[in-house]
């Protein structure tokens, strides 16, 4: 910290760590300084837990609660690495960030310690080529930022790998995750580009809890089980390495977040065993418009059909395209297979009495080049579509399951099929 604020007051600077391993507190970075790590350089985080600063920080827009509902947020926003109220801060070289999974009996969960790295109202902040690992909390966690690239990072165990509450023009790319919670969580971004990246999580691949607006997600590898098992509180599984899906966006599930869902583009992904591919939910107070998602290929879906769901009144998708998608489903358990009830979901994604996709509330929906198969004894009908004003269904292709009608129309739904049928 001494040297940082040394270079930090001669304007700017780089404080170059060299290889060993440093056990510390919290280490605080300024403005025009960049933290190069060495290789074999590890930052080490301490057991003494008031060893730790937290990140000030207050809400700066009623209209979008980044804080949800945490009491202690003092705590809750303690770090290793601490960027507070800064612009042009680099971290980079090719050492280790290690959060020594610090524990605090008194943190979220009766567990959860201090992040890996918390930033705050900062901008034009770049991490690059370290290893992150072992965070009490989140790997890296941000509110309020600004022209924020994450680069061929790998991150590894902790809970959230990138998890950022309000930012714009942000990247993440080429990143390597393998995370007990969430790989990439959030919302309110405006403009997010993720590229690149390898995402092994015992949780879900991305989430959205907020709105976000311009967030495009392309030429990622999406894979269970996790490598590092989830906490689930469970005495007779307390570590969980089940993935969940590999995109869940659902703003208003983990507490109000109004706003819009719009200008989403998913494209050329490869998931393998996860619980789903995607769950797309509004709730209370969102909108969404042009959800697009483009070259998809899943394997190994064991546990949920797809879904683009709206549950409040007044709440709706407009405009939902999925084109050239390819899903094997592989589900072995009895009870999801006679799954007959539909109900709003929680904050997870939940088996539905449709084996391939469930849509509800939508303006305009168009499946184009689309193939769902599965594996075993399928008893439920392929699709649902529930308030749909117009559906165009254009090559899709199917696994017919015998005596059971493919499509169900709850609600008023205009249908075009197109060269459209079991395979």
């Amino acid at each position: 910290n001494k040297a940082i604020d040394t270079c930090a007051a001669q304007g700017g600077g780089m404080v170059m760590v060299p290889a060993g391993n440093y056990l510390s507190g919290t280490v605080a970075l300024k403005s025009n300084v960049t933290l190069y790590l060495d290789r074999d350089a590890t930052i080490t985080g301490t057991p003494d837990l008031d060893q730790y600063r937290s990140l000030p920080l207050t809400l700066k827009d009623i209209n979008e609660p980044v804080l949800l509902k945490w009491e202690n947020i003092e705590r809750w926003t303690r770090a290793l690495i601490l960027i507070d109220n800064a612009e042009n801060v680099t971290i980079t070289g090719w050492g280790t960030i290690d959060g020594a999974s610090v524990t605090d009996p008194l943190g979220e969960e009766g567990r959860r310690g201090p992040h890996g790295i918390i930033i705050g109202n900062s901008k034009k902040i770049t991490i690059s080529n370290i290893r992150i690992t072992r965070a009490g909390n989140y790997n890296i966690l941000g509110f309020y930022l600004q022209d924020a690239s994450f680069i061929k990072l790998s991150i590894i165990e902790g809970s959230d790998g990138i998890h950022i509450r309000s930012g714009k023009n942000l990247l993440i790319k080429g990143c390597k995750f393998y995370t007990r919670d969430d790989a990439i969580a959030g919302g309110y971004w405006k403009n997010m580009l993720i590229t690149d990246c390898l995402i092994n999580s015992s949780c879900n691949g991305l989430r959205l809890i907020m709105p976000a607006t311009n967030l495009e997600v392309k030429n990622c590898d999406i894979s269970g089980p996790g490598v590092f098992g989830h906490f689930r509180k469970n005495s007779f599984n307390p570590v969980s390495t089940n993935s969940l899906a590999a995109f869940i966006l659902q703003p208003g599930a983990w507490g109000a977040a109004p706003g819009r869902l719009d200008s989403i583009y998913i494209h050329d992904i490869r998931v393998r065993d996860l619980n789903t591919v995607c769950t797309f939910v509004l709730n209370e107070g969102n909108q969404s418009k042009n959800i697009r998602v483009e070259r998809v290929t899943a394997t190994g879906i064991n546990m949920a059909a797809c879904s683009v769901e709206a549950w409040p009144e007044g709440s709706s998708y407009s405009d939902a395209t999925f084109k050239d998608i390819s899903i094997d489903y592989d589900i072995a358990d009895e009870g999801i297979l006679k799954t007959t009830v539909l109900e709003r979901p929680l904050t997870e994604a939940r088996p539905l009495p449709y084996w391939g996709w469930y849509v509800r509330n939508v303006n305009m929906l168009n499946f184009t080049n689309i193939k769902l198969t599965y594996a075993g004894n399928e008893l439920r009908p392929l699709m649902a579509f529930d308030n749909v004003d117009k559906v165009l269904l254009d090559n899709v292709k199917y696994k017919a399951v015998e005596n059971v009608k493919p499509f169900n129309y709850l609600k008023s739904t205009v249908v075009k099929l197109v060269d459209t049928g079991a395979y």
